[in-house]
């Protein structure tokens, strides 16, 4: 990586570290400067307009890096427990990206800074868990002859298994604000996920 890459990757680290403590709006591009080092007009030749455009690359970077691991998830199921294992396997893939600190703080600026961004931006998540609930609606659709439901009520029951997962993000890191879903949270989510898919399977 370029020298210039490293500084924009330093002032980026470092003021995500101060929005996610203090704020956007209460963070200055002084004090990022001097966090990183660097006065305010080199600041200003690495980002021309300014934190707005900090922002925007803390969120983006975030979401990009969630997203990879998310997508592509699924291999073809042959049965309602292999599918249940895969969106197990799927839900402990999303804890684990918000135990990496960055992640972790970017998610949180995308939550608290929702009325400065796009909504592209802020629903990150609604559309991951949406693409999520299109691929698994598929899947049923390949051992529909091992379910008690037909096919209008695959919508109903995705929905629901996105729904599970959905609350147990939002209750431990937004309302909670908990950094690290902790192993009963997750095994709680598990067992209502694996009743789920006990009542729709034969």
């Amino acid at each position: 990586m370029e020298k210039s890459e490293l500084q924009k990757e330093k002032i980026v680290k470092v003021a995500q570290g101060l929005f996610s403590e203090q704020g956007f709006e209460a963070t200055t591009t002084r004090e990022i400067s001097r966090d990183v080092g660097i006065s305010d007009g080199s600041l200003y030749y690495y980002f021309p307009k300014g934190k707005r455009e900090i922002l925007d690359t803390i969120v983006h970077q975030g979401i990009e890096s969630r997203t990879v691991v998310i997508d592509d998830w699924f291999t073809e199921v042959k049965s309602v427990p292999e599918l249940e294992k895969q969106i197990i396997n799927l839900y402990e893939r999303i804890c684990l990206i918000f135990e990496d600190e960055d992640s972790y703080r970017s998610f949180m600026i995308t939550i608290r800074e929702r009325p400065l961004l796009s909504d592209s931006q802020s629903d990150w998540l609604i559309e991951v868990l949406g693409n999520v609930q299109t691929k698994l609606a598929k899947e049923l659709d390949t051992i529909v002859g091992q379910l008690k439901i037909v096919k209008s009520d695959f919508e109903d029951a995705t929905g629901i298994i996105v729904s599970i997962i959905q609350k147990s993000l939002y209750d431990e890191l937004v309302l909670k604000n908990n950094k690290v879903i902790n192993n009963e949270v997750k095994q709680a989510t598990e067992s209502e996920i694996h009743l789920l898919m006990q009542l729709i399977g034969v």
